[in-house]
């Protein structure tokens, strides 16, 4: 409609009987109501790029979604990404071994992605299969759910499951989730927090990018 969003949320409000709402009303009003802004639905008028995201805080923000792959040995960032924000973690997790597996060719390092360590939210079926195709070991935590139906999926899957479960209950997988937690971690911290880049003023994800890679090679 070309309204700005408090003007939107008051006429909705006021077609729902609240005659000159407060701000109060309003916030309250919008957190009890069903159907909300979605990324299907609305696109913004500055940075068509980016989605709506949710924070850990519950507030929610324009935003793209960075991605590291980083090697346990020595710390250094392999690959970087900027993804769109409302793609989930384990849609980006084989794009992003992929990048980084050709990152080390151009290097003309002699080296193979052979494992990949993430945590719980990079867990998906699908994912772990197609990372067996790729011949690659994933020690990913399987998040608490409902027993797993098989009847109606690839066996592939099933199989891939299961070997990563195995994987996850041994003792490597622990040591390596501990160095993945410290690690992984402390790229982000030094890139976003300490380096500033959690914002950013700049518009497109190809922008956005380019000023992030520049970031992630000066932490290296």
């Amino acid at each position: 409609t070309g309204e700005d969003y408090k003007t939107y949320l008051a006429r909705l409000a006021k077609a729902a009987g609240i005659e000159n709402p407060t701000d109060e009303q309003l916030r309250r009003f919008d957190r009890k109501r069903k159907k909300k802004a979605s990324n299907e639905e609305w696109t913004s008028a500055t940075d068509g790029a980016s989605r709506i995201a949710k924070m850990k805080d519950g507030r929610t923000h324009l935003a793209y979604k960075a991605e590291h792959a980083v090697d346990l040995d020595s710390g250094l960032v392999l690959s970087a990404a900027v993804h769109p924000a409302d793609r989930g973690d384990a849609a980006t997790l084989v794009d992003s071994l992929l990048r980084t597996q050709v990152n080390l060719v151009r290097a003309g390092l002699e080296i193979e992605v052979e494992e990949a360590v993430a945590d719980k939210g990079y867990h998906k079926s699908e994912v772990l299969s197609e990372c067996t195709g790729w011949g690659w070991r994933t020690y990913i935590p399987e998040p608490k759910r409902k027993k797993r139906v098989w009847t109606d999926k690839p066996e592939s899957w099933r199989v891939a499951t299961a070997a990563n479960r195995r994987r996850v209950r041994g003792e490597r997988s622990k040591r390596l989730q501990k160095r993945r937690s410290e690690f992984v971690e402390r790229t982000f911290a030094h890139v976003c927090e300490t380096g500033g880049a959690r914002r950013t003023w700049l518009r497109g994800r190809v922008n956005v990018t380019k000023r992030y890679l520049i970031q992630v090679a000066a932490h290296n």
